[in-house]
Order: C-alpha cells, then sequence, then structure tokens
C-alpha cells in the first residue's frame, strides 16, 4: 500500500485582535480549541475546501486571503500538510456545526491557560511576534 501526505485547510479569521477559535468534537485534541479546517478532498481547490470546512464548522461564509501559515505533522503512521490562509466573512451566522462543539472569539494577546491544541498554540505565539508567513513542522518518527 502507497501512503502518501494528506492536505488539510484551515481559516484564520482575526478581528480586533480576537481570532475565532473552534472547539473540537472529535479525536485528535477532542475538546481543546484550535483553528477551524479539515481536510481537502478529491477534486477539490484549496480555496472550496476552505470555503465548505469554515461553512462546515462555523456557519459563516467566507474568502481567502493570504496564506498565513504551513504546519507539516510526520509520524510513522501518518504525514498531515495543513495550510491556513487568513479569511474575512462575507457572510451567515457563527454557530458550531459539523464536527465542532462550540466557536468562540479569543483575545490573542490573553489567551495563556486556555485549553488550546499545541499546534494552534504555537501559531498564535507566532502572530503576537509577528513572525509571519508561520511555518511549524511536528516530526517524530
Amino acid at each position: 500500500m502507497i501512503r502518501k501526505p494528506k492536505i488539510a485547510i484551515g481559516g484564520i479569521i482575526i478581528k480586533n485582535n480576537k481570532i475565532l477559535l473552534i472547539k473540537r468534537r472529535d479525536d485528535p485534541d477532542r475538546n481543546q480549541w484550535a483553528i477551524p479546517g479539515g481536510k481537502v478532498e478529491i477534486n477539490e481547490t484549496l480555496e472550496e475546501a476552505l470555503k465548505r470546512e469554515m461553512k462546515e464548522e462555523t456557519g459563516l461564509n467566507v474568502s481567502r486571503g493570504s496564506l498565513m501559515a504551513v504546519t507539516e505533522f510526520i509520524n510513522t503512521n501518518f504525514h498531515y500538510i495543513i495550510l491556513d490562509y487568513e479569511c474575512d466573512i462575507i457572510s451567515g451566522n457563527m454557530h458550531a456545526n459539523s464536527d465542532a462543539l462550540e466557536t468562540k472569539y479569543f483575545d490573542i494577546d490573553h489567551i495563556d491557560g486556555e485549553k488550546i491544541n499545541e499546534t494552534t498554540m504555537e501559531l498564535l505565539k507566532k502572530i503576537r511576534n509577528n513572525v509571519l508567513p508561520i511555518s511549524i513542522c511536528h516530526k517524530n518518527i
């Protein structure tokens, strides 16, 4: 069996120094706050995947902005590449949907102590320090 990396997409919405996160319903990182997003499906562009995932998880229709972060997770059982794009809200009413338990805006400067997943916390620290574009790699082989 040939194994290949899987591509995922995430949407970063920042308004008034607050970032929109979802509380994950499923593993990995169940019940932790994270950037909304998910896997890109076959025959789907990155933009289509981003719009679909944001609608599924937050109830919001968004437009895609600049690429803000690339994150890799590599271990012996999987290899994920996540592309996080800045998003602007076009329409919709924010609510948890699909595999999200909650949606909430968090103040970027006062987020410590929350139950944020490790990679999202790393991304937020880099946003706070204006380290853009962001590149994160977790390799555990």
